[in-house]
């Protein structure tokens, strides 16, 4: 199989077409290649060009509306941010909660917003990230399916239930931490899936509850949790 080496640019190039050409607002398919790109820099492919295929296909078919307006709602001498991402990407209606909140925390000290009716939120840590530039500490948290069994189970009953944390740095980037419950991303899986490689023993279960390294399999089965059982 042939390798292509792209830079930054030419990530984000690629992803704005591929999105554009799949009916998404030329705005909302900045913000999501940006996080694609930004994410295949940070090394995370499970959150970068490897998700560019489906955003696409949901797109096409109507389950992600590629041209919603974010509508925030702020209350009035309130430190709080609601915004509508109206079935829509993430990315654009949590930029725009962003750009609400900063203000708010540099005025009263502490500055929440919650996001609803979107679409995949991608790498936490991108997100707050973004506010740790502007000088503030952030720290997000994203609900998510069922996707990771208890100890001796076989069956899905816990999220992922990702939390990032990000602080700016007197000197240097900020400091950025992104983690799950389960033992990795679902997204590595499902991109040694996409390579054909197995994934190392401990990471996941196939659809019979047992411990498995062909990544095919775990992409049937699920997730372990973080740490082991007691």
């Amino acid at each position: 199989m042939d390798t292509v080496t792209l830079n930054l640019s030419d990530m984000y190039g690629l992803a704005l077409r591929v999105l554009m050409k799949s009916g998404t607002s030329e705005d909302n398919a900045s913000h999501v290649a940006t996080a694609l790109s930004v994410a295949e820099s940070d090394g995370l492919s499970g959150h970068g060009l490897s998700r560019l295929p489906s955003y696409a296909a949901q797109v096409r078919s109507g389950k992600v509306n590629g041209r919603a307006v974010p509508m925030a709602t702020e209350r009035p001498g309130k430190a709080v941010v609601q915004v509508n991402a109206k079935d829509g990407f993430a990315f654009p209606a949590i930029a725009v909660a962003i750009d609400k909140m900063a203000p708010l925390a540099e005025k009263h000290g502490i500055s929440a917003a919650a996001i609803a009716h979107s679409h995949h939120c991608g790498a936490l840590g991108y997100h707050v990230e973004r506010l740790a530039e502007r000088g503030l500490v952030g720290i997000m948290f994203a609900n998510s399916p069922a996707a990771i069994a208890p100890w001796g189970g076989n069956k899905a009953l816990f999220g992922t239930n990702p939390i990032a944390f990000a602080a700016p740095r007197s000197t240097g980037t900020p400091l950025v931490i992104d983690l799950s419950l389960s033992k990795v991303a679902r997204g590595k899986i499902m991109v040694a899936a996409q390579k054909g490689e197995t994934i190392p023993e401990g990471w996941a279960v196939d659809s019979a509850g047992r411990p498995t390294t062909n990544a095919q399999a775990a992409m049937g089965g699920t997730m372990l949790p973080m740490g082991d059982a007691k």
